[in-house]
């Protein structure tokens, strides 16, 4: 399993990512696509107390050391990618042992969900009852003119 971590990226500029590249990250490491995954935290990237965020791109591969020697042409593929989403990037590679890997998967479910095996479930809405209108008033006011009152208290 590859695990790509994009720090100070719009987490959502990461599904379109993924999608664009991880067929040819797959050819590059010879493995399955279901092996490549993505992770974008939502966070800020920090220097010096200001946010880098699209600004600086830190970019961790967490690999098998199998696929080591395959690293520049994964560097390249990764920086075509997603140098249109920030301005400056770093790419770090990190590997395991595939000996410390342990997976769990069920027997009664797909490995990973897509968009054919998603199940969205209709959301409840707040729906009026018919013939009932919407509150219009004012829910705060046995507390209007509290906060003037208790300023003038303590004067």
């Amino acid at each position: 399993m590859i695990t790509i971590t994009i720090l100070g990226i719009d987490p959502y500029l990461l599904r379109q990512i993924s999608a664009n590249c991880t067929d040819k990250l797959a050819d590059i490491y010879e493995c399955k696509v279901d092996d490549i995954d993505f992770f974008a935290p939502e966070g800020l990237l920090v220097h010096n107390g200001v946010e880098q965020n699209t600004w600086n791109l830190l970019i961790r591969v967490h690999a098998p050391l199998k696929v080591k020697v395959m690293e520049d042409q994964a560097v390249k593929i990764l920086h075509q990618f997603i140098k249109e989403a920030c301005v400056n990037m770093s790419i770090e590679f990190y590997y395991y042992s595939q000996d410390s890997r342990y997976e769990f998967l069920s027997d009664d479910h797909p490995r990973f969900m897509t968009e054919e095996n998603t199940i969205v479930e209709d959301k409840e809405e707040f729906e009026q009852e018919e013939g009932e209108e919407p509150y219009l008033g004012d829910i705060f006011s046995e507390f209007n003119g509290e906060v003037e009152k208790e300023e003038k208290k303590k004067k």
